[in-house]
């Protein structure tokens, strides 16, 4: 660690809070009472993410290094930026949401919850670092860090029959591909000697980018589409959302998603300026067609769903497919704007939007559709948040949904890529009508008793009664759409200002 001074370390005290937060909860869990620590666990997990959130603050990013100075260790390995005290706020705000959900859903026993707390934590310090990572080493490392505690989360659910199958079908996509990715970044070091992100890019513009170079960079995408579930990358997660509880594939959907999406946006914004235009327009075209085939197959597919997960997976799925479109355009930095405003407000619509489901599973026993139907009259409130979530998914005004779909599409537009703008705008016609599907069960679908679906002494036609703490998440979820969306410019801007140099 020579050149390692404490200018550079206070860049690792948010990282460091939330270690020490894990610490606290294994202890805290051996020291504590058997059924009277759960709330104390979930304060002190929750004053670790508020920590994070208020030393990520103090940092001053425009003074981060953007290109490491010899000697300076930790700037080699983290791009110390505006976008990293992005990364470390927006996620830590995003699981402490996630924790307000659980805490609402639990209904395991005691003694899993700091093990499952930790699991969280674990995940999101991994998601931090893949998101900030610029070298290869440290990139594989974080993306492993971010993966294996997700497995086991996915896998959590010991009671339910699918969970071991979703968990199974995670893990060997997740070996297969990070052994991808790993082979890739050996051939980037083979053939440029060097692990350096900016130093391989540099070679490969001074060089000239070999046939082997293109396969690895293929490899190393192939990796990052897993995390962010890209066509053909993209099986695991239907049945592993349906596995998993619903906080918890929210927490997938959203976190892990926008953590490999800012690696590859940060990849991508170094490499496409600095190649040849031919290889960069290869290197675009085949992003564009991964892109459309994803929201295409992903929005189709959600059609047949009847378990409300499994269509928000398939809907998560094809909001990736929107995402990276901003990839496109990054030798820009209005793209990576669109991708930074697209990730904030989906964050909101689909936390919201899962938060609902889990507490529709939890009380009937079953996410299925049918569960759905006449909420609208058990419970007029939530039905009208979940609407006003799956208007937003779709990107229907007066949402922030639309507004970040209209920023993703204007930039695409002004530099000239009218077919992917018109991939996205036909897949958000495909997509109304399965998001339409549970408000129509919701308000317009007579009640009729399920018994196949009374499961765990619930029942389709119960009222559904909702928790003090989730009132709260989908009050501000629903609140900050409507926010995001009249401030949509405030919003741009700040995107914007998160790549100013």
């Amino acid at each position: 660690m020579d050149g390692l001074t404490p200018e550079h370390l206070r860049y690792l005290w948010p990282v460091l809070a939330l270690i020490v937060t894990l610490g606290a909860i294994l202890v805290g869990a051996l020291i504590g009472r058997e059924g009277s620590g759960r709330r104390g666990l979930l304060a002190a997990a929750l004053a670790g993410l508020i920590l994070a959130v208020l030393l990520a603050l103090r940092l001053n990013p425009h003074s981060a290094l953007r290109t490491p100075p010899s000697g300076d260790w930790l700037s080699r390995y983290l791009f110390l930026d505006p976008l990293y005290r992005f990364v470390i706020i927006y996620l830590s705000i995003f699981l402490g949401g996630i924790l307000l959900v659980s805490n609402s859903l639990w209904r395991r026993p005691t003694w899993e919850w700091p093990v499952y707390l930790c699991l969280l934590i674990g995940s999101l310090i991994g998601m931090i670092l893949l998101a900030s990572a610029r070298h290869l080493i440290f990139l594989a490392i974080a993306f492993e860090m971010a993966s294996l505690p997700s497995y086991v989360l996915v896998g959590f659910r010991r009671f339910n029959t699918k969970s071991a199958e979703g968990a199974a079908k995670y893990v060997v996509f997740g070996a297969v591909c990070s052994a991808l990715m790993i082979y890739g970044i050996s051939l980037l070091y083979g053939v440029t000697g060097t692990f350096d992100w900016e130093q391989i890019v540099l070679r490969l513009a001074v060089e000239g980018v070999p046939p082997l170079a293109v396969a690895a960079l293929v490899c190393l995408f192939i990796g990052l589409a897993f995390k962010i579930s890209l066509a053909p990358m993209h099986f695991w997660c239907p049945d592993a959302f349906e596995a998993a509880g619903a906080d918890v594939a929210a927490w997938l959907s959203v976190g892990s998603k926008s953590a490999a999406l800012l690696a590859l946006a940060r990849l991508a914004h170094i490499l496409l300026p600095s190649i040849s235009p031919g290889i960069r327009d290869h290197a675009i075209l085949l992003v564009a067609v991964v892109a459309i085939v994803t929201m295409t197959v992903a929005n189709l597919s959600a059609y047949w769903q009847t378990s409300v997960k499994r269509l928000l997976a398939y809907s998560s799925i094809a909001h990736a497919g929107y995402i990276v479109c901003g990839v496109l355009v990054l030798a820009d930095t209005a793209g990576t704007a669109a991708i930074v405003a697209y990730i904030l407000v989906y964050l909101l619509m689909n936390l919201g939007a899962f938060s609902v489901t889990g507490l529709i599973e939890a009380q009937n026993g079953s996410d299925h559709l049918d569960n759905f139907v006449g909420l609208g009259t058990r419970n007029p409130r939530l039905a009208a948040v979940m609407t006003f979530f799956l208007f937003s998914l779709v990107g229907l005004p007066p949402l922030a949904g639309f507004a970040v779909k209209w920023i993703l599409l204007s930039t695409l537009w002004q530099h000239e890529l009218a077919f992917v703008v018109v991939a996205i705008l036909a897949n958000t016609l495909f997509s109304l009508f399965y998001y339409m599907r549970i408000a129509r069960a919701m308000y317009f679908s007579s009640p009729q008793p399920v018994p196949s679906l009374q499961l765990d002494g619930g029942s389709p036609l119960a009222t559904i009664q909702v928790p003090g703490l989730m009132v709260a998440v989908l009050a501000v979820c629903a609140a900050g759409l409507i926010a995001l969306f009249l401030g949509w410019g405030l919003l741009n801007n700040l995107s914007l200002s998160l790549f100013a140099t």
